[in-house]
């Protein structure tokens, strides 16, 4: 082991001690950016040369994952997340039956699944990333299903091929750059406070999720309202209104920046129009937002790490579902591109009011009834 001390017995071997150089890939943040460029770029290679319905999920959920300042994820935890996808994905087709014949029954069956969802979560039962899961079961599934049952169960299975191929993807990110191995993700913390004050920081998430829900089945193309849907849930699910209120400029800056990038890597696309560029500029904007992801330092993530990280989600969401379907030739975007964007703006604009207009109620109603004020977190 190197020190900085020499002993005395050796004064002739002492002059050719040299101190170990440091080389750049034992900077744990310079590690975190290249093994998050790394898997990412693999999931876009894999999923756009493949190309299976929805196959874009796939970049998405390694975002997701490989944004978390984590070892890499153990054979158990992949088995269980997979198996807890596919199953989220089965109650969502079961649910498309009491939405479609019976619609006020199905829309308090899954206010229900949601509610007790995001309880769990509130007690310190379940992590975040399964409450991203039932969010997607309960209502993404459903809502893919309005128009054509058939398209509800494409996008499930479309879903669970991802999930399949994701672990894969992210084993050979940490197998290039290893960074050891953690059996599962911990639990959301508990609460402090009554049971009331957890269920009603679990009944913001679901007074948020419900109308945008209504308005998806009103669409005959859902495939917009993708990276919009669990954002606002992610925001509600905080029980500080400072929280909320920073996590809710997070969003707009998030929708911001990835319909910027979106815009901008679509017109790269067209200097070079094939399958290789479109992975190679996928990968130079994933190291871009990476180093605004990752910090350096005991913290392992920048302050601002969550508008980056949707930020890129976002961009996967606006440029890949048209570049997929033109097969990368470079044509000018159609308007479904354009109507993604605006509709994201939208979104955004309606989460960020519903979660501050819910807090300001429930403060005013405190304040009515003597009560003070919640100033927990999550």
């Amino acid at each position: 082991m190197p020190t900085d001390t020499v002993p005395e017995a050796a004064p002739a071997t002492a002059a050719r001690t040299v101190a170990p150089a440091v080389r750049a890939l034992d900077n744990p943040r310079a590690r975190r950016i290249l093994r998050f460029t790394l898997g990412v770029t693999l999931a876009t290679a894999y999923s756009s040369w493949v190309n299976w319905p929805f196959s874009f999920m796939l970049v998405a959920l390694a975002i997701a994952l490989l944004a978390l300042p984590t070892p890499a994820p153990s054979l158990r935890f992949a088995v269980w997340t997979v198996a807890k996808l596919v199953f989220c994905c089965g109650l969502g087709l079961v649910l498309m039956l009491p939405l479609h014949s019976y619609q006020l029954f199905g829309f308090v069956l899954v206010g229900l699944i949601l509610f007790a969802a995001f309880y769990l979560q509130a007690q310190g039962r379940i992590s975040g990333l399964d409450i991203v899961f039932v969010i997607v079961g309960a209502t993404l599934v459903p809502a893919f299903a309005q128009e054509n049952m058939d398209m509800g169960v494409e996008f499930a299975k479309g879903l669970s091929q991802s999930a399949l191929a994701l672990f894969p993807v992210i084993w050979i990110a940490f197998a290039v750059l290893p960074a050891g191995v953690f059996p599962r993700l911990p639990n959301s913390p508990r609460l402090p406070g009554t049971a009331a004050d957890r269920g009603i920081v679990a009944l913001r998430p679901v007074v948020v999720l419900l109308p945008l829900m209504v308005y998806m089945l009103g669409s005959a193309n859902n495939i917009r309202y993708l990276i919009g849907y669990y954002q606002p849930a992610m925001i509600a699910q905080h029980a500080s209104r400072a929280t909320s209120r920073k996590l809710a400029g997070d969003l707009m800056m998030a929708t911001l920046i990835g319909a910027g990038g979106g815009l901008l890597m679509w017109w790269l696309m067209k200097l070079w129009p094939s399958w290789f560029w479109f992975v190679l500029m996928m990968a130079l904007f994933t190291a871009f937002f990476a180093t605004r992801i990752f910090a350096g330092g005991p913290a392992p993530l920048t302050p601002n790490y969550y508008r980056w990280s949707y930020g890129l989600s976002t961009l996967v969401f606006i440029v890949f579902p048209d570049a997929l379907t033109q097969g990368f030739t470079g044509d000018d975007a159609n308007m479904k591109f354009y109507q993604r964007i605006l509709d994201y703006l939208l979104i955004t604009v309606y989460s960020v009011v519903a979660v501050l207009s819910f807090d300001a109620l429930v403060e005013r109603w405190r304040s009515a009834k003597g009560r003070p004020a919640a100033s927990t977190d999550a």
